[in-house]
């Protein structure tokens, strides 16, 4: 009686075939890993843009004085349940919005009789620093 090895797969056949499915399922697994960090990245980012404009309003509205030397920073805080409400403090502190915290600073770079170049930055323990730069030019 003749087996017909046709019909069999070796053991190396076996452990070739385990080892792509292996490593295949693992990629998969990784890209699914990696696209719901960049989601979430990208939500933060998002949230962390948006304090811009708020921050450039928090600065025209507790700023008024103007010829400020450069390299001055100031320090500002969100009121977590009242983004309306900015504060200007004397020292860094940390805004907490929808359970992230966010620090929120500006240094002036140039001023003038008129105006003030701003140089905002904001710091989260998610994201890395970013900044945005605002000219304030008294009206």
């Amino acid at each position: 009686m003749i087996l017909n090895s046709n019909k069999w797969f070796s053991l190396i056949e076996v452990v070739i075939a385990t080892w792509i499915i292996s490593i295949s399922v693992f990629w998969i697994y990784k890209l699914i890993w990696e696209n719901t960090k960049i989601i979430n990245n990208s939500s933060s980012y998002l949230q962390s843009n948006t304090l811009f404009p708020v921050l450039e309003e928090c600065i025209e509205n507790k700023v008024f004085a103007f010829d400020i030397p450069a390299n001055t920073k100031k320090y500002f805080y969100l009121n977590g349940n009242n983004y309306y409400d900015c504060q200007l403090i004397s020292a860094d502190s940390w805004t907490t919005i929808d359970w992230l915290e966010y620090n929120l600073n500006a240094k002036v770079i140039n001023s003038g009789i008129d105006y003030n170049d701003w140089e905002l930055t904001i710091k989260s323990e998610w994201i890395k620093t970013q900044t945005w730069f605002y000219m304030q030019i008294k009206k």
